[in-house]
């Protein structure tokens, strides 16, 4: 069921990003006699990468106008979770009022009697022993996938024995999505007891081999199992990975990759031993181009981003003119998170390729990054020459940019440089600016673009003439944007509108899941009521993906009653079970972001590999 919800979704999305020649058109992995799954980017399971409820692909929700991967749009969709965090709204729900809200703290609160989180008890008693006996009782491998990944996701320490034992036992599963499932969900559930046996699996090992009931251990089960040890992060699993990188031949990219990539998830003690190894691949002129495109996004993202010792080497590779045009752009990313304003050798490389280079993706990353790293900077008067100068490239590439593609780019990175807590006396400016770059342009996705910059920066004043913007607009990937941004801003007046159109069959799922999340966005109860009603209803994978990623960011507890009801109705299509089970996953989530986040967020969505391509996928 994976395979068939990763195939519809990523069609129905048009996610058209692929640098790969293998996979030019978007297309998921389809694993060798692996029956569809719900899980693997199709529909509801949540793991392997195709099915159900992990949802689509690395750029899940981007709308079908949307044709080069080059648009910002990729990148948005790679990386909002963070920015819109609809649980932490929830608690903190601001509406428009002519002010720059959010940020400035000026917003006016209205009350907030419905954003409660599911319980303990709520999750134990409801949750655990349904998905629990949904497992125990049902064949159908979308429901299988959808239901131990969403366990994996949200139960507490107490009940991890309950879905480790249930886990194993289904990585033995006919079904190569339920083992993929399966395999993840080891990871995300985060015992340390997972670690043996992902260690297993990852090797192809005896062991391993028993684990998914004899032969040799499929490929992308040896890959879910290395990011399942980096989601696990314990400290003896650094070296395994470690030597997977150094060992494996690179044929088996998908595992190669996935090892690299785990180590990106890692904090322990120990992870600091693979940095040399890491550092020597990069500078490896015989590792595959796309395996050494995702070391350094990996070494900017381990030890929670504070591997400063990376930065110089990042910077090589980043001015050889041999380095591989996948491995600049990863390049230019970590470079976002790891370098400061101090480092100028990194700043006015990255300023000089944003307007000179000559690989148009990597021109966009540095603009991205640029804003990050002056938003980062809390003493901004000590290098006050290097913020102007980075501010008024920034302004120029917004509004007269030298390639037209640079002007959304740009306009997001400055209100990601606005949004530096050390930059108020800036904003006013910065916020005057996207406002003239979106009344100057024509172009639906620029105008897109600057909504969605001026509502990252709170400048929550423009919401009523956007409003009226989002009415006339007949181009639907500009409502989209402009509804999310909306419901940042806290527009109060656009729930009637949005929740009718929500009904709407004629309104893409695309559409719907964005009016959804502004729902939620601005603390809407109805939301819930009109999302679980559509999910019973509906027979489109689309829009029961759109409608199961609405709910789980929205994350209320009021949704777990008909959540239920529907997943464990017999008398309901498998589809809309599976669904539903993901979910219960997803608003019973642990942490305030869904698992996959941290690998989506500034990932290099580029270079593709199908494993990864999965997990990214999944709702």
């Amino acid at each position: 069921m994976r395979e068939l919800l990763v195939s519809a979704i990523l069609a129905t999305l048009a996610v058209l990003c692929c640098a790969s020649p293998a996979f030019a058109h978007g297309g998921a992995f389809a694993a060798p006699n692996a029956g569809p799954s719900v899980l693997r980017g199709s529909a509801p399971s949540g793991a392997s990468g195709g099915n159900s409820a992990s949802g689509g692909a690395p750029a899940t929700g981007v709308p079908g106008g949307v044709a080069s991967p080059e648009g910002w749009e990729f990148w948005w969709e790679a990386n909002k979770d963070r920015y819109l965090n609809l649980r932490s709204h929830l608690g903190s729900h601001q509406t428009a009022s002519g002010d720059l809200g959010v940020l400035s703290g000026k917003g006016r609160r209205t009350p907030d009697a419905w954003s409660n989180r599911p319980t303990h008890d709520d999750i134990m008693l409801k949750i655990v022993p349904n998905l629990l006996g949904l497992i125990g009782s049902e064949d159908d491998g979308n429901i299988l996938d959808s239901s131990i990944l969403a366990l994996a996701r949200s139960v507490p320490a107490d009940a991890e024995t309950k879905v480790f034992e249930a886990a194993l036992s289904l990585l033995a599963h006919n079904e190569l999505s339920v083992q993929t499932s399966a395999t993840i969900s080891l990871g995300v559930l985060g015992t340390k007891a997972g670690v043996d046996v992902l260690t297993a699996l990852m090797m192809d090992t005896s062991v391993g081999r028993r684990a998914v009931g004899g032969g040799e251990v499929p490929r992308v089960v040896r890959a879910f199992g290395a990011l399942g040890l980096g989601f696990i992060d314990h400290p003896r699993s650094v070296q395994s990975l470690v030597r997977v990188i150094e060992t494996l031949p690179d044929s088996e990219r998908d595992t190669k990759v996935c090892a690299i990539v785990a180590l990106g998830l890692m904090e322990n003690e120990l992870i600091h031993q693979a940095v040399p190894v890491l550092i020597e691949q990069l500078e490896n002129r015989r590792l595959d181009t796309y395996i050494k495109s995702f070391i350094p996004t990996t070494l900017a993202k381990m030890a929670g981003g504070t591997l400063r010792e990376a930065v110089v080497p990042l910077l090589d590779a980043f001015k050889k003119r041999s380095t591989d045009d996948a491995v600049r752009q990863s390049v230019a990313i970590g470079l976002g998170r790891l370098a400061t304003m101090a480092d100028t050798d990194v700043v006015d490389a990255l300023s000089d390729y944003a307007t000179r280079g000559r690989d148009v993706q990597t021109r966009h990353f540095a603009f991205i990054s640029l804003g990050k790293i002056g938003a980062r900077d809390t003493s901004p008067d000590e290098r006050r020459g290097a913020h102007a100068a980075l501010v008024r490239l920034l302004g120029k590439e917004t509004l007269k940019p030298s390639e037209k593609s640079n002007a959304p780019w740009a306009a997001i990175a400055s209100a990601l440089y606005a949004r530096g807590e050390a930059h108020s006396d800036r904003r006013n400016d910065i916020a005057d600016r996207l406002w003239g770059a979106y009344g100057d342009t024509r172009n639906a996705s620029h105008r897109a673009a600057c909504v969605i910059a001026l509502a990252l920066m709170g400048a929550n004043e423009h919401a009523p003439t956007l409003y009226g913007d989002f009415l006339d607009s007949k181009d639907n990937d500009f409502r989209g944007y402009a509804a999310v941004a909306l419901g940042l801003m806290g527009f109060d007046n656009a729930k009637p509108v949005f929740r009718g159109m929500i009904q709407s069959k004629s309104v893409p799922p695309t559409v719907r899941l964005q009016l959804a999340t502004s729902l939620g966005l601005l603390g809407d109860q109805g939301a819930i009521d009109l999302l679980v009603s559509t999910l019973e209803t509906t027979k489109t994978l689309g829009v029961s993906s759109a409608v199961a990623k609405a709910m789980g960011l929205i994350g209320n507890a009021s949704a777990l009653p008909p959540l239920l009801a529907v997943a464990n109705d017999g008398r309901k299509p498998s589809l809309a079970r599976a669904f539903a089970a993901v979910g219960l996953g997803l608003v019973a989530e642990r942490g305030e972001l869904p698992f996959n986040a941290r690998l989506s967020e500034d990932n290099n969505y580029r270079p593709r590999v199908p494993a990864l391509d999965e997990i990214l996928a999944i709702l």
